[in-house]
């Protein structure tokens, strides 16, 4: 049944593939028809048609069905009057021969084909000459504008499919498509209805576009095309004067979709009173009024595809967008490289090795590597597939520590065996290191291994973050930068996206900050509507970079109590780590013995922690990895006790992870819970496995966290000690730490006490 369907999903996807290859086909001999048609009317003397016969050409050189394009050639030459039999005859010829070539399937190179459409065009040159001299002469010059065209036509059908993959046009490629345009709208200069013109509108429309986009660029263009209506129908000059004008008005002060082109346009019609002119061919009323208005009316998102394909710095704008597109289709891809980038940082990859296939490749690389050199070698490896069982039946012989002989079809007299056999079996033995490797390595290696999952987790956490950015957060990101720029700040990129099924928004702004972080909070939650929580913050020398996300139903605060001592730093640590999704850690770390030593320890447990946890790595591989690499962090023997509560402030989920720490306590409704949980510190085994403890937080919990120094100076225990001052609220780890100093004891002294609201 499966195998069904994949036939079937195989056969509708080549049937999808084929309707969508016969529309293309269909629009492009109906395009090349009406292109055809439409240059016909660009004359040369009454009697030549260079642009249409060009298009023949150019559809030729690119490959195109030329059936739609011979059709418009011959019909266009035969509507106008008097008709081109010139032109007639060369269209038909040079499409005959095309066809010989297409039936027999002989490849033509472009040059043949330049030289086949210019014999087409000589041969028809006596029908000029039956005109006289002038005409053979005119007749010879279109056939040259024809080639000249021709080339200009199979650019820009090229520069149509560059488009279409998204690539931003070369400079090349828009002077080629800037005359395409020119020679329609010189074609269309004879459309004209009550003193408006169509090729007038439209190369206003478009030149207000091309100014919008190009700037500078585009104003040439306009000018341009306002040359050539003004040299093919004799016209007032006045029209370039116009357009040059506007367009480079419109270009110096151009804004983004702000329609300056519409008043620029207007003040040089005015300064060379074309508005009130009465030829149609000129900047009148109707012409400026039809052009805006379509200039008006083109969608915001038209103009960014068109900046997006001629203009390289909108291009350059629009990468990061691009890469995240490519991301989401590309997922896979776009993970490795990012493993590959986070290699340097974290140290752990993420990649799928098939070890029979590397044992393979491996050895038979071994191999050749003294094969090559060999004369004999095509003789031996004439059968590669037998030649490749003989090789790894020798690489496993010799890693046996067997007698090796040449395997068939391994030549027996083969001088160079000795060096075959020993190159072969270092390949083979390097693909199998894990197998020979002593337990410690393989330990490691299996470490490395639950790495890979876990790093792969966190890309694919991080590429769902990617999908998860909606166009429509630009709208919101751009009201945030309105926002803050009124208050004063100077913003230098906003970005909003959703993770773990929460808003996030990363705000960054110059350094020094004109807003206070509470002023910026309050000013963000006015313009997404809803509450923002701080998450942390990110400075360099030049910018600070703010992260906040949508705030969470529990609020979830720490405060930490600890003795003081002038003479000797204390060696418990400790931290709290907020991220993404609601999601907080609170850690107290106890380092073997007191001071600078053990501070080192604490703080490096601590650390290594939030790390993992920042990295999206899967909670059973962090805490495996926290004893892991604080055991190779130290040279000497050297652990902590490590206390931490994650709590997921959405859920009220929480779990508490202990590597040698002492009980906590859970304080809920007047009761006191301890929370206990036998394991050995970090530091002193690789095998040492953490106690996780999980449970359900409620609004008003509070959880206790002591340090052995206070533990282990509580006679009464220190259940005990929290319940008789529980009733303290905030004050209570106060409380608790003075009633643990009070009965004595040398080892380092700390309270934490988190709060859940």
């Amino acid at each position: 049944m499966i195998g069904y369907n994949t036939g079937m999903q195989i056969r509708q996807r080549i049937k999808t593939e084929r309707v969508k290859k016969d529309r293309k086909e269909t629009w492009s001999v109906l395009g090349g028809f009406l292109c055809a048609l439409l240059l016909s009317r660009v004359q040369l003397h009454a009697f030549h048609l260079p642009l249409s016969l060009g298009v023949l050409l150019g559809g030729a050189l690119a490959g195109t069905e030329l059936y739609g394009m011979l059709g418009g050639v011959v019909l266009g030459a035969l509507i106008v009057s008097p008709p081109s039999w010139q032109t007639v005859c060369a269209a038909i010829l040079f499409g005959a021969v095309e066809w010989i070539l297409t039936r027999r399937q002989k490849p033509c190179r472009s040059q043949m084909r330049v030289v086949l459409f210019l014999a087409a065009g000589l041969a028809a040159l006596p029908l000029c000459a039956l005109r006289g001299a002038i005409e053979l002469l005119y007749g010879a010059a279109s056939l040259l504008i024809s080639c000249a065209f021709g080339l200009c036509v199979h650019r820009i059908i090229r520069s149509s499919e560059v488009i279409a993959s998204g690539r931003c046009l070369t400079d090349g490629e828009q002077i080629m498509l800037t005359a395409g345009i020119g020679a329609i709208l010189t074609a269309m200069s004879e459309w004209q209805l009550f003193g408006w013109s169509a090729s007038v509108s439209l190369m206003l429309t478009l030149t207000a576009l091309f100014i919008t986009v190009r700037g500078v660029v585009g104003a040439a263009a306009g000018t341009f095309w306002a040359s050539l209506i003004v040299l093919y129908t004799g016209c007032d000059p006045s029209l370039i004067g116009c357009v040059a004008l506007g367009a480079l008005l419109g270009a110096v002060v151009r804004i983004n979709r702000i329609p300056v082109a519409v008043g620029t346009f207007l003040i040089a019609s005015l300064l060379f009173r074309s508005i009130l002119s009465g030829s149609a061919l000129s900047l009148n009323a109707q012409n400026l009024l039809c052009g805006m208005l379509l200039y008006l009316l083109t969608p915001r998102a038209w103009i960014q595809w068109i900046a997006e394909r001629f203009d390289p710095s909108a291009k350059e704008r629009q990468t990061v967008r691009v890469m995240i597109g490519q991301i989401e289709q590309n997922a896979s891809e776009e993970l490795m490289r990012i493993g590959k980038l986070l290699s340097g940082f974290s140290g752990m990859f993420h990649t799928a090795l098939q070890e029979d296939d590397a044992v393979k490749r491996w050895t038979m690389q071994g191999a050749l590597a003294v094969c090559r050199s060999c004369a004999k070698s095509k003789t031996c490896w004439k059968d590669a597939e037998c030649m490749q069982d003989a090789v790894l039946a020798i690489a496993q012989q010799a890693d046996r520590n067997q007698p090796v002989t040449p395997q068939d079809p391994v030549d027996p007299a083969c001088r160079r065996f000795r060096e075959l056999v020993g190159s072969v079996l270092v390949s083979y033995q390097q693909a199998q290191s894990k197998r020979v490797m002593d337990a410690r390595v393989r330990e490691q290696t299996m470490l490395i291994d639950r790495q890979f999952t876990g790093a792969g987790d966190a890309l694919k956490e991080y590429a769902q973050r990617m999908r998860s950015r909606d166009r429509k957060n630009e709208t919101l990101s751009r009201r945030i930068r309105d926002r803050l720029t009124e208050c004063g700040a100077e913003v230098l990129s906003v970005d909003c996206y959703e993770s773990e099924q929460t808003e996030v928004l990363t705000v960054r702004v110059s350094r020094p900050l004109r807003m206070k972080r509470a002023a910026l909070r309050h000013e963000l939650e006015h313009v997404c509507g809803y509450r923002l929580r701080f998450v942390r913050r990110e400075v360099d020398p030049q910018s600070a970079l703010l992260i906040f996300e949508q705030d969470t139903d529990l609020h979830a605060t720490m405060r930490v109590f600890q003795t003081r001592d002038d003479v000797e730093v204390s060696g418990d640590a400790t931290g709290e780590c907020r991220m993404f999704g609601g999601q907080v850690c609170f850690a107290l770390s106890d380092g073997m013995g007191s001071g600078t030593s053990a501070r080192s320890e604490s703080e490096a447990a601590i650390d290594l922690l939030f790390r993992l946890y920042h990295a999206g790595m899967e909670r059973e591989l962090i805490y495996d990895n926290v004893n892991r690499l604080l055991l190779a962090r130290s040279d000497s023997e050297m652990y902590a006790t490590l206390d931490a509560v994650s709590i997921d402030l959405n859920s009220g989920e929480a779990e508490l992870l202990k590597y040698g720490a002492p009980p906590s306590y859970l304080l809920r409704n007047g009761r006191v819970k301890p929370l206990c949980g036998e394991a050995l510190p970090c530091g002193i085994l690789a095998e040492a496995k953490p106690s996780v403890i999980r449970l359900k937080l409620r609004a008003n919990d509070r959880i206790v966290l002591c340090s052995d120094g206070v533990q282990d100076v509580l006679p009464e225990g220190a259940e005990h000690a929290i319940r008789s001052v529980a009733h303290a609220n905030d004050a209570m780890g106060e409380l608790l730490l003075k009633l643990a100093e009070s009965r004595g004891g040398s080892d380092d002294m700390t309270v934490m006490v988190i709060r859940v609201a």
